[in-house]
């Protein structure tokens, strides 16, 4: 049994909603979801309501465990990511979003994050025949009208905390993995090939880049059964992930999805998961499966490196932190 930690907070969340700093979190938040909305329209995107549970969700979840629980005899999932249905729905139109709810239950280790939530939301995106480079091309052109128009708009709450914020234009850089298996050795961070990303060599690879930057050229095998082995470099899979500059790291990942059921259902059998859950999906795949690719961005994350606050339970109203009990 997970054991909980019973600290409670200096002030009830109800009360601290009150802050001011909780208040600008949540004015500036209020601006990304508008803009977001606006500029995806205008990139001819359709906005679609994420699913909150279902038989199966995304197990590859970095040391998070999925909540599970008795739907009329069955076992569902609580929603850990809706990338297996953003796949699901890429079927009926060319690009798809959803401002999705995810719930992980992160290891105690990350009760003192700065930047791990058991609750958030996910900016995710789904486009049809696109490839990864695809992705990050419209990527940088989000997040740059983004961060543009939240500039303009939230400039006094800017002011208020001495935050410059910094308009990135793409393209952003792109650093292979490998070096950064040579980087994390470097800063005393010895890991293998082929294992997650600390997220101390993450957040030190931030502090020293002035732009966000994209990790590319993941090793095959080393993250989730839905993503692409790159048919060139079949070593390789066609995945990677969003840095934020200053220290603030992960902003998002991603990549081209997997439409090979039996590699898939290879991948599914090694890593133990219950096939069954996953019955629909390849059921899917194998009768309309269709190429596609996108990414999540973190809103409470991107709300975070908006405004530079030190911790992420600032940018969201009713913060759930690994083991602590809460509204």
């Amino acid at each position: 049994m997970i054991s909980t930690q019973k600290n409670k907070m200096k002030n009830p969340r109800y009360m601290e909603i009150l802050q001011k700093n909780i208040r600008d979190a949540l004015s500036v938040q209020h601006v990304i979801l508008l803009e977001s909305r606006k500029i995806l329209d205008d990139l001819r995107f359709i906005e679609v309501l994420a699913p909150v549970i279902g038989p199966s969700s995304d197990p590859g979840i970095r040391g998070a465990k999925r909540v599970s629980f008795d739907y009329y005899g069955k076992q569902y999932k609580i929603m850990s990511s809706m990338i297996l249905y953003k796949q699901a729905l890429i079927r009926a139109f060319d690009n798809v979003y959803a401002f999705a709810p995810n719930v992980r239950l992160e290891p105690l280790a990350n009760t003192n994050s700065d930047r791990h939530l058991c609750e958030f939301y996910q900016l995710d995106l789904e486009m049809k025949d696109k490839t990864i480079e695809d992705v990050m091309k419209i990527t940088e052109i989000f997040l740059e009208k983004l961060l543009y128009k939240v500039d303009l708009l939230c400039k006094d709450i800017l002011s208020d905390y001495n935050r410059n914020l910094i308009i990135p234009s793409g393209p952003f850089p792109k650093i292979p993995y490998s070096k950064i298996v040579d980087i994390a050795d470097s800063e005393g961070f010895p890991m293998l090939y082929g294992d997650e990303i600390p997220w101390e060599v993450e957040v030190e690879l931030s502090k020293h880049a002035c732009k966000p930057f994209w990790i590319v050229d993941y090793p095959a095998g080393s993250r989730g059964f839905y993503y692409k082995v790159n048919p060139d470099d079949p070593s390789l899979l066609l995945t990677m992930d969003l840095i934020y500059p200053h220290g603030f790291g992960e902003a998002s990942s991603g990549g081209e999805r997997e439409t090979d059921v039996r590699r898939i259902h290879y991948l599914l059998r090694e890593s133990g998961e219950n096939l069954e859950e996953y019955a629909w999906y390849l059921e899917m795949l194998k009768t309309d499966g269709q190429n596609s690719a996108g990414l999540g961005i973190g809103v409470e994350r991107l709300t975070r490196y908006v405004l530079g606050f030190d911790t992420i339970d600032k940018c969201t109203a009713f913060p759930k932190k690994p083991g602590v009990y809460s509204i």
